[in-house]
């Protein structure tokens, strides 16, 4: 009962931020890469049935990325991963091209926030993980997807894949509207390409290999992050987006923001298209920020109805947030929410 609930309540946060579930972090099993404790330096030393096991991954994966470690890089990654074809001409790239010493990251998630194949239990012959991060350091922002097993005891390769499975590394503007077109194909070969459209329009095809119920492959695509930020937006989880700055100076007032009769569609609408907004994100125009008068504060707005386009749109709330911290420590104010009406 208690397992269906927790699926209930994650289901209704889906619905309600518009969010994918690889966003959802719960904030109590969550940190950034400055507090994690305990890093894995191999991936001889996982241990399935011990607590943290993402994140102390993620950790030793970043240690040796931020070092220029290759061979260090190596021990984290799966035998699978190992094995396939120009792997080393890949980690050189990945390695060269990521620029400046790592200062943090936003939340890395906890076991259970990050489990895929396995559910509840630490005693699954099967046990993988998965999420997706930002990482700061001194001159860059990078997006990071990183997937590893931590046990397979069940599939004939399944120990090959006991590691990192998945490490792709890409600047802001390539992560900033990527699509991705999968080449697998059920009852194909274990091993194929998947095609990969960057923000910036380039595209690359990115061999792929399922080792175990792992699809293995790694990636970089380094521009420049410049013009974008990654911002936390949601109101439950901290859901990190990258959003495109339009460089406006317009702002709108928290007196005029509470002067609207938010149950006029026509006059909401007719403040909040009326204004630029201070960026835009990739998720579409159910999430809005705009510029706060005076002041380093961002109001953001969330609405509904998006899919239908822009003229019909309801603002469910609208928050004045300091989107410069992490969001366990953001200080929200509601202006309007609609379920204190």
């Amino acid at each position: 009962m208690k397992t269906l609930k927790l699926m209930i309540l994650v289901i209704s946060v889906l619905f309600l931020t518009g969010c994918s579930l690889s966003d959802l972090v719960p904030e109590p099993g969550s940190q950034p890469y400055s507090m994690i404790e305990k890093p894995y330096k191999d991936r001889t030393e996982i241990d399935h049935h011990s607590e943290n096991i993402y994140k102390r991954t993620v950790a030793g994966t970043l240690k040796y990325i931020d070092d220029g470690d290759k061979a260090g890089l190596k021990k984290m990654l799966c035998k699978g991963l190992l094995d396939m074809d120009d792997i080393d001409t890949e980690i050189d790239a990945l390695l060269d091209g990521f620029k400046g010493d790592i200062t943090d990251t936003t939340y890395i998630t906890g076991d259970l926030g990050a489990r895929t194949t396995a559910q509840w239990s630490k005693t699954e012959a099967v046990a993988c993980y998965e999420s997706e991060f930002y990482v700061y350091t001194d001159k860059e922002t990078y997006y990071v997807k990183l997937d590893m097993c931590s046990v397979n005891d069940r599939e004939a390769d399944g120990k090959d894949s006991v590691g990192v499975t998945r490490l792709h590394v890409t600047t802001l503007d390539k992560r900033y509207g990527m699509k991705v077109e999968s080449g697998f194909k059920e009852g194909g070969s274990k091993e194929y390409q998947d095609k990969y459209t960057f923000g910036d329009g380039v595209t690359r095809d990115i061999n792929t290999k399922i080792v175990g119920v792992s699809q293995c492959s790694i990636l970089s695509e380094y521009g420049n992050s410049n013009g974008y930020e990654v911002l936390n937006t949601s109101t439950v989880w901290s859901d990190n987006d990258v959003w495109k700055l339009t460089g406006t100076t317009d702002s709108i007032s928290l007196e005029d923001l509470k002067k609207i009769d938010y149950t006029d569609e026509s006059a909401v609408r007719e403040v909040f298209n009326s204004t630029e907004q201070y960026a835009t994100s990739e998720a579409g125009n159910h999430c809005r920020l705009y510029n706060l008068t005076d002041s380093d504060k961002k109001v953001h707005v969330y609405s509904d109805n998006y899919y239908e386009g822009d003229d019909s749109y309801r603002v469910k709330f609208v928050q004045i947030i300091d989107i410069s911290e992490l969001f366990g420590k953001q200080d929200r104010e509601y202006v309007y929410n609609y379920e204190e009406k």
